[in-house]
């Protein structure tokens, strides 16, 4: 799918990284029971950038995870990580991290900052400026809990941080630093006009209650206890720089694709198996799978590949048909077990 030499050059220039993101997979997995898919997609979401919302029912740890994730990167303390609720009072923010729940209620104000009416009405040099201090603009890591509960203003605005990571303001247009979405839905979106904002979360999660199983629910609760009422600390890392990392990472994506060094390889095989997943998919309405998803699951894929093979410590990452599966486990749009098991057991025996 990309030349071998430019994917060799990229673990190469990364791989520090790229371990880091597995021990945090690891550490995440160890911490959160029955959600190694989950945190495998939040990886993937980091390493791209790419926005991912996880669907689940409530008490599934969604905010938990998401908290825990950005706790062990210094972005928020440990009392972030027992609030409970978000939005209102409770909102957990700082300079680099916003959290808001969202409801039918809420305002664009509750997120970008209302306008500051003292220097409005002042004596003298009136100004109609709004106040942004830890808003959701100013952050750099943003999580959205019920996102699809958003008012039209919220998710139109919403469309723009995400396609362009710019902020409209009366006018006015503001680079935003935001650097990972998360977002959290008790169910996929259900009217038709939220199509737009569901198809630009690239990544999507599905997250479930366990099983009623006695030696499943004990596990659950031995790990689930120890994360509520002793909660680790990163045991032997420092992700404190995994942000500016990862940024480095897209950067490099982006320098040696201008350079001419990172190409796509058109003739490869890969893209015949590419082509009839997305067929099969398409055919069964799991997945329209425009032109921009594919596009930014190409990176997708290659970020799978490079952590797969960070895992196994090896020393030559290659794209093989099982990184495809990824757009069958975080990219479509509605669930099918029975497609999604022999579409990956077609890609395995690839």
């Amino acid at each position: 799918m990309f030349n071998k030499e430019a994917l060799q050059t990229l673990y190469g220039n990364h791989q520090e990284t790229l371990e880091k993101m597995v021990a945090l997979e690891t550490e995440l997995k160890g911490r959160f029971y029955g959600m190694d898919a989950t945190v495998e997609c939040m990886m993937l979401a980091a390493l791209t950038g790419e926005p991912m919302v996880m669907i689940g029912p409530p008490g599934t740890a969604k905010s938990r995870l998401i908290r825990s994730f950005c706790n062990l990167m210094g972005l928020i303390d440990d009392d972030a990580l027992t609030t409970s609720g978000a939005g209102g009072t409770d909102a957990i923010r700082g300079e680099r991290y916003f959290e808001y729940l969202l409801t039918q209620f809420t305002e664009p104000s509750e997120l970008f900052g209302y306008y500051d009416l003292a220097r409005l009405f002042a004596a003298e040099n009136r100004e109609f400026i709004r106040d942004s201090t830890g808003m959701m603009q100013k952050a750099e890591v943003v999580f959205l809990d019920e996102v699809f509960n958003a008012s039209s203003a919220i998710l139109n605005a919403l469309l723009t941080f995400m396609n362009e990571r710019k902020f409209h303001d009366r006018g006015e247009v503001q680079r935003v630093p935001m650097k990972l979405l998360f977002a959290a839905s008790n169910h996929p979106p259900l009217e038709d006009g939220l199509g737009a904002v569901y198809d630009r979360f690239l990544l999507r999660s599905r997250v479930r209650n366990v099983a009623p199983d006695a030696e499943r629910l004990a596990e659950l609760v031995s790990v689930a206890w120890r994360e509520t009422h002793a909660t680790p600390g990163a045991v032997g890392h420092d992700y404190s720089d995994l942000l500016e990392r990862l940024d480095q990472y897209r950067g490099s994506i982006d320098d040696m694709t201008k350079a001419g060094e990172l190409t796509v390889q058109e003739t490869d095989p890969l893209f015949w198996k590419l082509a009839d997943l997305v067929t099969e998919l398409r055919r069964k309405d799991l997945s329209e799978m425009s032109n921009r998803r594919l596009v930014k699951f190409t990176g997708v894929i290659m970020a799978n590949a490079l952590l797969r093979a960070a895992r196994a410590g090896r020393p030559k990452p290659t794209i093989e048909p099982a990184d495809l599966a990824v757009i069958l486990n975080f990219g479509l749009d509605s669930e099918d077990e029975s497609t999604v098991r022999k579409q990956t057991e077609h890609l395995l025996q690839s």
